[in-house]
């Protein structure tokens, strides 16, 4: 019977999700596949159990090794899947019985009756010292941060040499905690104080953002509805990039890097459904996204195209445009709470490289802008080539930019997000939200 739970249970859901991640795939798509089929119950305990994983997998290593005969880069997939899972729950879910954890880890490599030894050795050892387990003692602050909260130790690395340790720490710890549940109201179909109110009936307590003026903090309830049209599933710091843009009833803007839509749909809300806003993607699939949020949520006025954002447009003129959004593809190093796993994937060599993409895309953008347009670039990271090294190398190519002050463009809360060179700077352990770096560029 325990055996036909497993195969059918969340714990195993969890493990196929954990062992094709590390052979590369994603965690969300993957994890959404996996869930069908599961009773809630199940399905709440597979997405705990594979998140909590993928976030604490440094750490759940560096325990591992302390026990294990064989190191954890040259396990099995399978058998490292399953002790990962068994030491989190081990460690950090005080709710599963000792018992639990280890008897279903060792069930997920059956019938193979030495891989089970092995895993139920290997986490019985971690059960009877994890009241005495150390962090490392070589030394070296950033390996003791980097495996006490899990985080890559270039990461850690870049940051405590930028904000001091004591902060990268708290960037780390942020990045640990689960993100909020916040929503942006359609304000094409109801207002913020109406959803309130009625989501409040449904089971949630729904209150105001501090700095969106169109967003709900979201507690309590169960999930979200992905495909309610009353609401958009988006952080609070991402809500503020189209309110820096501004765009206005009967303009003609462009959003650059549009999938999977949350920015173009807010514009299209913000310009009352009046005007054009072309969405651009250079893919395909992710494309239809664009189009179902516009459905969905009633931004007409979306008219969606499939390019290059780096490339001439065959769609529109020159000097066309009255405003840009570009959210550029980066490093996400902002938003590693929302994806786990892809602080594993990402790596340093990676920001250069990134840089150069964006540098390319404003090049291209910044033609199609009219004299006295507005682009406002945005990230989702806050490492300094992707954020002002690349602002600063484009107003180098492009004298006829200049930067506007963000915090004349926002709501007044804003201003404290706002730093002495007019940039928006959010980050989730000062502010609760996701980090995000945007600037408006205006073209005089």
């Amino acid at each position: 019977m325990a055996g036909k739970e497993i195969k059918t249970g969340a714990r195993n859901a969890a493990l196929k999700v954990l062992e094709r991640v590390e052979a590369g795939a994603y965690a969300d798509i993957l994890l959404d596949s996996e869930l069908k089929g599961l009773s809630a119950q199940d399905a709440a305990l597979a997405t705990e159990l594979t998140y909590g994983v993928l976030r604490w997998k440094l750490r759940l290593d560096y325990t591992i090794d302390l026990f294990s005969a064989i190191r954890t880069g040259k396990l099995e997939r399978k058998v490292l899947s399953a002790l990962r899972l068994g030491a989190y729950q081990l460690l950090f879910l005080t709710k599963v019985p000792a018992s639990a954890a280890i008897n279903e880890s060792v069930e997920l490599v059956k019938p193979d009756r030495k891989r089970a030894g092995f895993v139920n050795a290997v986490l019985r050892k971690v059960l009877s010292e994890k009241e005495r387990i150390a962090l490392p003692e070589d030394g070296d602050p950033v390996r003791r941060v980097s495996v006490a909260w899990s985080h890559p130790e270039w990461m850690v690395r870049r940051w405590a040499e930028r904000y001091g340790l004591e902060e990268a720490e708290e960037i780390c710890r942020a990045g640990q905690a689960a993100p909020p549940k916040t929503i942006r109201v359609n304000t094409l179909l109801t207002t913020r104080e109406r959803l309130a109110d009625e989501l409040g009936g449904e089971g949630f307590d729904a209150r105001e953002t501090l700095y969106s003026p169109c967003g709900l903090d979201v507690r309590g309830g169960g999930a979200l509805g992905p495909n309610d049209p009353r609401y958009y599933i988006q952080d609070e710091a991402s809500q503020l990039v189209p309110l820096l843009l501004a765009p206005r009833p009967g303009e003609t803007v462009l959003d650059a890097c549009s999938a999977p839509g949350g920015k173009t749909s807010h514009m299209a809300q913000l310009m009352d459904n009046r005007g054009v806003v072309y969405a651009v993607d250079r893919n395909a699939s992710r494309l239809r996204a664009v189009a179902a949020a516009a459905s969905r949520l009633g931004a007409g006025i979306i008219q969606a195209f499939k390019a290059d954002s780096s490339a001439p447009f065959a769609f529109i003129k020159e000097g066309a445009l009255d405003a840009v959004l570009c959210d550029a593809p980066c490093s996400g190093l902002g938003v590693l709470r929302r994806a786990p796993d892809s602080r594993y994937r990402r790596k340093e060599d990676d920001i250069e490289e990134l840089a150069g993409i964006q540098a390319r895309l404003l090049d291209n953008l910044s033609g199609y802008l009219k004299i006295g347009g507005r682009l406002v670039y945005s990230v989702c990271t806050f490492e300094p080539e992707e954020t002002e090294g690349t602002v600063s190398g484009f107003l180098e190519k492009h004298g006829d930019f200049s930067i506007e002050d963000a915090s004349v463009h926002l709501p007044p809360r804003c201003r404290e997000l706002v730093d002495k060179n007019g940039f928006l700077r959010t980050f989730p352990h000062r502010h609760g939200m996701d980090g995000f770096f945007a600037v408006r560029l205006r073209r005089d």
